[in-house]
């Protein structure tokens, strides 16, 4: 892992919790968005004064991955995850994604879920802009296709070894979310994706970062905040967090 990334994590850390402004500041990247617990979403003008969710991060050590120009920063707390997706710029490392996952928020309970559905599986309410796009998304269509299905020989092929999700109810490792859809095969359970409602995709070479909202079939909208790497010619998943909007209201599909 490059020093100069890691050193600007470590920068960015201590000057939150010492609530350094400037020199937060002065790491963001121009289209940075912070996600906190609640599902609340901040711009670059507005992290001022915002309180970290692991303080200083004192004794918790980050597991952290790099995607070329895309370097992704997770930290474990207890019921209290973090990730950090940074992105390399011409003036350095620059954070990107801030989002915080915890598991003392209050959860709405999802209502009954849907066995087949179209959103986002075979159809999309965005059209991507370049071939990369495209080809990552319909990876990952093929990944929510075999979750739908319960075909988990199917979803390893779109996922990275290191995969990792992390959700208010939920926390997944690859071989966690296998064993996830093999018991929904064994119960033949109703396990059709969330729909996409927004989505927004920021390229680098072989890495993309997505940012979008999905909203249950019965529940509050979920924010969240996933990273695609290509392996091989292949698009990959490799993090996903996922916050709900606490101010959202409850909604049924």
């Amino acid at each position: 892992m490059s020093d100069a990334v890691m050193e600007a994590d470590r920068h960015f850390v201590a000057a939150l919790a010492r609530g350094d402004s400037k020199a937060v500041a002065g790491l963001l990247d121009e289209k940075f968005n912070w996600i906190d617990g609640f599902g609340r979403v901040m711009t670059v003008g507005q992290v001022s004064g915002m309180t970290p969710l692991l303080a200083d991060e004192k004794g918790l050590k980050p597991i952290v991955h790099r995607y070329g120009d895309v370097a992704s920063v997770v930290v474990e707390g207890d019921k209290k995850y973090l990730l950090r997706i940074w992105a390399k710029r011409a003036p350095g490392w620059r954070l990107l994604v801030y989002h915080e996952v915890s598991q003392d928020v209050p959860v709405f309970g999802h209502g009954p879920g849907k066995k087949e559905w179209h959103n986002p599986c075979f159809e999309l309410p965005y059209e991507p802009k370049t071939q990369d796009e495209r080809d990552c998304l319909a990876s990952w269509q093929a990944l929510e296709i075999a979750v739908m299905r319960h075909l988990p020989e199917e979803w390893v092929k779109y996922v990275a070894d290191e995969f990792s999700l992390y959700a208010a109810t939920r926390q997944h490792t690859k071989t966690g979310r296998v064993a996830v859809i093999e018991e929904q095969r064994r119960t033949n359970a109703n396990s059709a994706p969330s729909p996409l409602v927004w989505n927004e995709m920021i390229g680098f070479p072989n890495a993309i970062v997505m940012r979008c909202e999905h909203q249950p079939f019965h529940g509050k909208a979920t924010r969240v905040s996933r990273v695609f790497t290509k392996r091989n010619g292949q698009w990959l998943m490799a993090v996903s967090f996922q916050t709900s909007r606490q101010d959202a209201p409850v909604k049924t599909i």
